[in-house]
């Protein structure tokens, strides 16, 4: 999400409405992968040099279904991962956790260097403000700072940061009826993923 300055190797600090932007992106990405039937799919090897990744996606007998794109070599490409009505394996859990009585949609991770994305989208019988409230608690405790403002452009989106601005997690949620739709996405040092 963020990309390093020259100046003392610190990170440009995102706008409110950038982080909004890459959450809607990613919502929409994971809903997407949510509403596509899970019937498996053959792994596929890339043969040409300047593709090196390999893309598999399998169905589990949930019904749920997963991707990943990994590198074929030992090199340090980033990677990327996705699970759909579960926690991608080596999801932040404990940094990023579940609402109580929320249902995954979607989940994602792209491991890179120096610092990592994640991502889950869920659904609640809650109000955009709960759900906001809660994550505001749960982030906090752990050294992330809210950013102010808790909407952008009439959605319920509220940011947090630590580690100089380094780590940061956005909660967005659209609400349709009774139910919340939320999106968590963050970007993370690697310390954050043990």
């Amino acid at each position: 999400m963020t990309s390093p300055t020259p100046r003392h190797g610190a990170y440009r600090p995102l706008t409110r409405r950038s982080l909004l932007a890459a959450a809607a992106v990613s919502a929409v990405a994971l809903m997407s992968a949510c509403s596509a039937p899970a019937t498996p799919v053959a792994s596929t090897t890339a043969s040409n040099s300047s593709a090196p990744a390999s893309a598999t996606a399998t169905s589990t007998p949930a019904g749920t279904a997963r991707a990943s794109t990994a590198p074929a070599t030992g090199t340090a490409k980033p990677s990327a991962e996705s699970a759909v009505k579960e926690l991608v394996a080596g999801f932040p859990s404990i940094v990023l956790p579940l609402m109580k009585g929320a249902e995954i949609q979607a989940s994602s991770l792209v491991h890179a260097s120096p610092v990592s994305t994640a991502s889950l989208t869920a659904s609640i019988t809650a109000t955009p403000e709960a759900v906001l409230k809660n994550y505001t608690t749960v982030l906090t405790a752990q050294g992330f700072k809210a950013q102010p403002g808790d909407a952008v452009d009439g959605v319920p989106l509220k940011t947090f940061v630590r580690a100089g601005g380094q780590e940061i997690v956005t909660v967005s949620v659209v609400q349709t009826t009774a139910t919340s739709t939320f999106t968590l996405g963050a970007t993370l040092l690697p310390a954050s993923f043990k």
